[in-house]
């Protein structure tokens, strides 16, 4: 494992890979900006208003932005109000969020007070807002598997990452993926590689699993951070787990240099291309 990035973000998650670009992009959620990198060059930042959980392309070029409890689109210089997300919840707050086969984006919310009071709300490209889970005390990393018949849906708050299959527009619950124990750290963001795992970044505990569909545990590797975030796979062959970091809640930042950096390691089953919102 390596970094590919200098350590500078205070708090990194959300990354995907653009195969085209061959570009990884990630927010800084309390450094409120959003970074891209492409290999051998260095990092772009776009510098927003406020806090950002999550940047992910649309189809028409832009980006879909989060930020605090709106979303907006993007072009680059100028954000465009797209909807708001639980408007009558001051407690609750955007957080991390996919894109499904339809265009349609799947985004969560934490409760800055960590009561049980987020959840999962779809948002279609008109800005129309639908919410399918509640319940959560940080809904985080989601995704899904690769015929799409099967979401993801990490729970911070509690420790575990649900399974639900869709069933038309519903969600029915389907068990549970993983939950954490006891100093192992909790899960927050995801990928789905190609073969329907799923990698998940162990908050607090420094390390990244692999997850087959019916919750067997096949890989775990080490990081040098303790405060992984989140994951995606991308580079050429969308072999490379790349992982996004934070050092806001360290310390000594010192006695952890790579923290705030994009770290890289390689895989052998690749990733999934990344779906865009529109």
């Amino acid at each position: 494992m390596h970094a590919v990035t200098p350590a500078r973000d205070l708090l990194g998650e959300g990354p995907w890979w653009d195969p085209d670009a061959g570009a990884l992009t990630w927010v800084d959620i309390v450094g409120h900006a959003v970074r891209t990198w492409r290999p051998s060059e260095e990092v772009r930042s776009r510098s927003l208003p406020d806090d950002v959980s999550l940047a992910l392309p649309c189809a028409d070029g832009r980006r879909v932005v989060a930020q605090v409890d709106r979303l907006f689109l993007d072009d680059g210089e100028r954000l465009e109000p797209l909807c708001e997300i639980d408007p009558d919840n001051p407690h609750t707050r955007l957080n991390d969020g996919v894109c499904d086969a339809q265009g349609r984006l799947w985004v969560g919310t934490w409760s800055t007070r960590g009561e049980p009071e987020a959840g999962l709300h779809v948002v279609t490209p008109d800005g129309a807002v639908r919410p399918v889970l509640t319940g959560a005390v940080a809904a985080n990393g989601v995704g899904f598997s690769p015929d799409g018949g099967v979401l993801y849906a990490t729970d911070t708050g509690h420790a575990r990452i649900d399974r639900l299959r869709l069933v038309g527009e519903d969600l029915v619950p389907d068990g549970t993926l993983m939950a954490a124990g006891d100093g192992e750290g909790r899960p927050d963001g995801l990928t789905v590689d190609a073969e329907g795992c799923v990698w998940t970044a162990l908050w607090g505990g420094g390390t990244l699993r692999r997850y087959a569909p019916d919750g067997t545990l096949l890989d775990e590797v080490v990081t040098p951070v303790t405060y992984p975030t989140s994951v995606a796979l991308g580079g050429p062959a969308l072999r490379t787990l790349l992982v996004t970091t934070s050092a806001h809640h360290l310390e000594d930042r010192a006695a952890e240099p790579w923290a705030g950096a994009v770290l890289a390691h390689e895989v052998d089953v690749p990733g999934l291309p990344v779906r865009r919102f529109g």
